[in-house]
């Protein structure tokens, strides 16, 4: 079972804890009882730290009912939903220049994972061709030029990248708590726009 990350330093795992059921259970529907681990990812396993050869994924317990039951006899069963895929966003000049992108996240109700998505999946949760009763998504501004820090101006302060990333962290959080983790850092696609243009090698300026 590979992880999202093949190395996990130790402040960012959470190793010896214990359920004693009705909290998680294995991808196949089986509560589990027993010792896991959870990472600052969200990904959760099986066994008190991990093991390559036995720790299984975990993920949170959903008591099953027939239409589950159902799809888990019948899986040639195509659904009408499509599922997300997670994305890396791309700054562009034209975002460079705006100070800002959007970004997109979502959450699966019964997993602890979320996925950056990018604005035609967004757009598709919210016409349900994703299953919005599923899936819980959500819309951020992100700054991505700027003074890094505050700046007062007589009695005003005037917001810096770092402040106003971290206000939009604190607001998303409310609908996907795990964001905090996530988005650690606020300075994250941060580009310095003060540059010096190169000098014209070709002699047209």
């Amino acid at each position: 079972m590979a992880r999202l990350k093949l190395y996990y330093p130790v402040e960012e795992i959470d190793n010896n804890q214990y359920t004693y059921g009705n909290e998680l259970m294995t991808e196949d529907n089986v509560e589990y009882i027993g010792p896991f681990h959870r990472y600052i990812t969200g990904e959760v396993y099986t066994g008190a730290t991990w093991n390559s050869k036995t720790s299984r994924k975990l993920v949170k317990f959903e008591q099953q009912n027939k239409l589950t039951i159902y799809n888990q006899l019948k899986p040639d069963i195509r659904l009408k939903y499509s599922s997300p895929k997670r994305i890396v966003p791309q700054i562009s000049s034209n975002d460079i220049a705006n100070g800002s992108i959007q970004r997109y996240f979502i959450r699966k109700q019964n997993e602890f994972i979320v996925l950056e998505i990018d604005s035609g999946q967004f757009i598709n949760w919210s016409n349900n061709q994703i299953d919005n009763k599923m899936y819980t998504a959500i819309q951020l501004e992100w700054f991505v030029t700027g003074n890094i820090q505050d700046i007062k101006k007589g009695p005003v302060i005037v917001p810096g990248v770092v402040t106003k990333n971290t206000q939009q962290i604190k607001a998303a959080a409310k609908t996907i708590p795990e964001l905090t983790t996530i988005l650690s850092n606020p300075l994250q696609f941060y580009t310095d726009t003060d540059y010096i243009a190169p000098v014209d090698i070709n002699g047209l300026k």
